[in-house]
């Protein structure tokens, strides 16, 4: 009977309990819309026989062990203390607040010995995960499908965001036409980590609408449709000069029994509209770019006279300084035309001749113009830049800078003076500067830093002691500090700034910053889901966030970068989990999407210059003319579940029909710093008028980062190469016909310290490639070779205003590169034969040089030395060329806008025979004995070493992949030499001695810097 009432009241106990918990939980769940000081009290007064009972043990019996760690320091009613009603409330609030449950209720039992056991038992809240979506059309496809849901990833998971997500669908469909549709949802729970991943199942029913009536029958109905219906009609109504024209949707009838919708536009076509201007003739094209009721379709008194201000300002731009403009409008009595009138006078045309800047001691001049719109007559401006506006708001900009370095009492005026120095509507303009005082920081103190040293936080700011004090650099600095402890693990740090003025130093400030920390959030786990060919060690390397560290937005970030920077991914989210909860460690989502893993690449295009070769031809300076080029291409990635790649590249053109595998590691040996590559090809290229070269290659290669501008290449090359279609004298068709087998070990360094790769305005550029081919590694001729490369760019000239690049970029190349034969391999002179039993260098493999990457005085490889009979190039083992080139700044034109510029260059150099030739020739202006190549008895003794000289100017497009360039260069000494022409095609063996010159002019068209 005594263990029976025991029990009996035990269950009592739990039953209450468990109610005045669920009460408590009821009024704190939802939404978590109030405190828990404002939920109602649990009622706890029948349980008053419990009241100061010892309490033995906290359990909780749904919640993992790890996790119970994390909650027992909630638990403000701690084993071995007494029960308290009270504490037992505080505690169920502090578990709710954490955001992980939701619900909670506390079970108590009584033990014979009259101690109590504590079981919290909680319900689990879920966390948007994982959203997918499957069966969507093309239009609205699955990611925006997925979109429209407005789920946001790791934000606690309700029934009422499920309901508007499932709403937010079917409007999104119903928008692009499907009416019928149905969507579906699935949840799928993952307890272990309190996520839940979402899976929408999209039905669009009997397809999109097939007839609209009162637009085209049978086209499909969507939003983007109707849209564009609109948009047309407006512009219609826009080329009649009805600005005032309004289209809309007036209703959207559905008609299920059809499967339609009949829309109905409402059309008011407004009056005609004409702007026009009286007293000044003002082109239409300048009034539309000028009065903005063009762009905005509307016409509102704000609209025309914001119209009214910019034509002043056009106006004063183009000398006009005194410019003044009225409006008027006039409306016919029917209604039907509305004119807008711009009452323009003019005034006199002035010039500004001088611009001068005084009382100004702590900025230099130069620094004060680079700031300024203003600009006195020059090339640009032929009548000065100027106007009132310009003036008002330079020297609001010039006011600015001397505030945000101390000057708090600055005073600039602008002082007009017209008819400078007697000379009629010359204007000359001086902006006065009185500087005032500057006011410096006395004393910096930061208080509120618990976590962090002063001397770490001073690091980071700008204000300090004796330096400048300015508003702007407070801002700055909140801004610095809040980062700082934001990517510390700090999301609630708040921070204050005070400045008070020392009275017994004058123009002094105190500064004090205060800084409230709040608690440090740590990172828990970090989750990945989304895998499924990925390998998950190679997204747990690029991983910045890790379990234990500080909670950090940057680090969050650069996990997102690193992700996408491996390139198999076409979609990376991270969040925190439980965003709101009250806990210390939080989890961290990283949610991928895996890029599909073949693409497929095509393209058609072509390339214009002088020099094509062409087989067949008996022209040694080949044509002007063009090549087309197709390619293809397919890229597998994610290959073996790494980010490792392979490519097959295919291009077939006149010049060159290439066929390439390729497989890249981008982490060998699983380092940051290495990459490996295999690459395959089959190359068919007409490298020069005097031959076609097959090649058969395999390469190995492995590349190092040193430093963030320095790269090591390492590889090894095997190459068999044939020279075929020669276009040179029968004697030496045995030789550079035959097939040669050529393996080489070699080494790049490459050093790149230029500010853009694509269009380079400053910095420099080093190459350095070097090998050695030798019967040890299976060639059949042995040299070395290296070719050096250095390329520096400088910008000067005055800064434009708002731009940080300076006006002009001087630019040069210089490139060296020599191949020394050993063993049984020599250098010949054209014409000439090797001794018995030994080898030249490959042709394919020699330095060719003309081109618009290269010499511009020559066509595409035509420098250099030549054969004898036939005049067709041959290459060397030297070269030598120098590329300077001056690049203008962008000017601006009609329809181009400021994407055009000008570059003016000269080239220097050539291709020698070896590098003794070179080095004894490099002074060298004009071609030795010139008449010696023009007789045929001479012919053999013709000589090409010489530097050749080439100045040109060249065009820029700017595109988003550099700039498209169209170069125009002149030979300034082409040399002369001999040729054996076939007049007639029917007998290829009767021959015509007659010597020619290298071609003076020469055009290229290409993309991207020359160098």
């Amino acid at each position: 009977m005594r263990l029976r009432g025991a029990l009996l009241k035990s269950v009592t106990v739990v039953a209450i309990l468990a109610a005045g918990a669920f009460e408590a939980s009821a009024r704190l769940v939802p939404a978590q819309a109030q405190s828990p000081a404002q939920a109602s009290q649990p009622k706890f007064e029948s349980i008053s026989s419990y009241q100061g009972l010892i309490v033995t043990e906290i359990k909780f019996p749904d919640v993992a062990e790890g996790d119970q760690k994390r909650l027992l320091p909630l638990i403000l009613q701690q084993p071995g203390k007494p029960l308290d009603r009270e504490l037992i409330r505080q505690s169920i609030e502090a578990l709710y607040a954490t955001g992980r449950f939701a619900d909670i209720r506390v079970e108590a039992e009584r033990d014979a010995a009259g101690q109590v056991t504590l079981s919290f038992i909680t319900s689990p809240n879920y966390f948007i995960g994982k959203i997918s979506v499957a069966g969507a059309p093309s239009r609205p496809a699955e990611n925006q499908v997925a979109n429209a849901a407005k789920l946001p990833f790791g934000e606690l998971f309700t029934r009422e965001k499920l309901d508007r997500a499932l709403k937010n669908i079917k409007q999104l469909m119903e928008e692009n036409g499907y009416y019928h549709s149905s969507i579906s949802e699935e949840e799928k729970k993952h307890p272990e980590t309190q996520q839940v991943d979402i899976f929408f199942r999209v039905t669009p029913g009997q397809g999109q609408i097939e007839d609209i009536a009162k637009m085209h029958p049978a086209d499909p109905a969507s939003a983007q449709r109707v849209t564009r219906a609109l948009d047309r009609l407006r512009k219609k109504y826009q080329k009649q000069n009805r600005l005032l024209a309004q289209v809309s949707v007036a209703s959207r009838s559905y008609r299920p029994e059809v499967n339609a919708v009949d829309y109905t536009f409402n059309v008011e076509p407004g009056p005609k509209v004409d702007i026009a201007t009286e007293g000044f003739k003002i082109r239409r094209s300048v009034l539309k770019r000028n009065v903005p009721v063009y762009e905005e379709n509307a016409l509102d008194d704000d609209l025309l006279n914001e119209g009214r201000r910019n034509l002043v300002n056009y106006l004063q731009s183009r000398g006009y300084f005194e410019a003044k403009v009225d409006l008027k409008k006039q409306s016919d009595p029917g209604g039907g035309e509305l004119r807008v009138v711009y009452i323009v006078d003019a005034g006199a045309r002035h010039k500004l001749v001088k611009l001068s800047i005084t009382g100004n001691k702590y900025f230099a001049e130069e620094l004060l113009r680079s700031n300024i719109h203003i600009q006195a007559a020059g090339r640009l401006f032929s009548h000065g830049r100027y106007s009132q506006a310009l003036l008002n708001d330079d020297i609001r900009g010039l006011e600015y800078l001397y505030l945000n370095n101390g000057f708090q009492q600055v005073k600039i005026t602008g002082k007009v003076e017209d008819d400078y120095l007697g000379h009629k509507n010359e204007l000359a303009i001086n902006i006065q500067v009185n500087e005032g005082p500057q006011t410096l920081v006395g004393k910096l103190q930061i208080i509120g830093n618990s976590n962090f040293t002063e001397d770490q936080l001073r690091a980071n700011i700008t204000t300090a002691e004796g330096q400048p004090f300015s508003d702007f650099n407070v801002a700055q600095d909140r801004d610095t500090l809040l980062n700082f402890y934001f990517n510390r693990g700090f999301p609630n740090a708040t921070f204050e700034a005070s400045a008070k003025p020392l009275a017994r130093e004058p123009n002094h400030m105190d500064v004090t910053f205060t800084i409230h920390e709040g608690e440090q959030i740590f990172v828990d786990q970090v989750m990945v889901s989304g895998l499924n060919f990925t390998r998950p060690f190679v997204v747990q390397r690029e991983l910045q966030v890790k379990a234990g560290d500080p909670l950090s937005q940057i680090d969050m970030l650069k996990t997102q970068q690193g992700l996408y920077d491996l390139g198999i991914f076409s979609q990376v989210d991270t969040a925190v989990q439980n965003p709101e909860g009250s806990e210390r460690e939080k989890n961290v989502l990283v949610e991928v999407q895996e890029a599909k893993r073949y693409t497929f690449n095509y393209g058609v295009g072509l390339e214009f210059q002088t020099g094509q070769p062409a087989v067949g031809s008996n022209q040694p300076q080949g044509a002007t003319g063009v090549s087309p080029r197709v390619s293809f291409g397919v890229t597998r990635l994610n290959f073996r579940g790494r980010n490792d790649t392979i490519t097959f590249k295919s291009h077939v053109g006149r010049l060159q029909q290439r066929a390439l595998i390729s497989f890249e590691e981008p982490r060998w040996f699983n380092s940051r710093n290495w990459r490996m590559s295999v690459t395959l090809f089959y190359d068919n290229t007409l490298d020069v008028a005097t031959f076609t070269s097959e090649r058969l290659e395999g390469s190995v290669q492995a590349a190092q980062t040193i430093s963030k501008v320095s790269t090591m290449l390492y590889r090894f090359t095997y190459r068999r190469v044939r020279a075929s279609n020669l276009q040179i004298s029968t004697d030496q068709i045995p030789l550079l016909s035959q097939p040669t087998r050529v393996g080489m070990p070699g080494f790049s360094y490459l050093r790149d310290r230029r500010d853009n790769a694509l269009e380079t305005t400053r910095g420099n550029y080093t190459t350095v490639d070097g090998g050695v081919a030798s019967a040890y590694f299976g060639s059949e001729a042995d040299f070395s070779r290296i070719l050096m490369q250095n390329s520096t760019y400088y910008a000067f000239g005055k800064k434009r205003p708002g731009e940080t690049v300076k006006k002009y970029v001087f630019a040069r190349s210089t490139r060296i590169g020599i191949e020394n034969p050993f063993q049984d391999t020599v250098n010949v002179l054209p014409g000439q034969q090797p001794p018995s039993g030994d080898t030249v260098i490959p042709l394919p493999e020699r330095f060719f040089s003309g081109g618009g990457n290269s010499h511009r005085g020559f066509g595409l490889n035509q420098a250099g030395p030549r054969d004898p009979t036939f005049g067709f190039p041959l290459g060397g083992s030297a070269l030598f060329l120098n590329n300077i080139e001056l690049r203008f700044p962008p000017t601006t034109l009609p329809y181009f806008q400021d994407n055009i510029s000008f570059a003016i260059f000269h080239d220097a150099g050539n291709v020698f025979t070896n590098g003794h030739e070179m080095l004894h020739n490099l002074l060298r202006w004009r071609q030795k004995n010139p008449g010696l190549c023009l007789q045929q008895s001479t012919a053999d003794q013709c000589d090409y070493s010489y530097i050749s000289h080439a100045i040109g100017v060249g065009v820029r497009y700017k595109t988003p992949i550099g700039p498209v360039r169209f170069d125009f260069g002149y030979n300034l000494n082409p040399p002369a030499f001999p040729s054996l022409q076939t007049p007639d095609p029917n007998n290829p063996t009767a021959t015509v001695f007659v010597p020619q010159h290298a071609r003076r002019f020469n055009v290229f068209f290409s993309i991207g810097q020359t160098f």
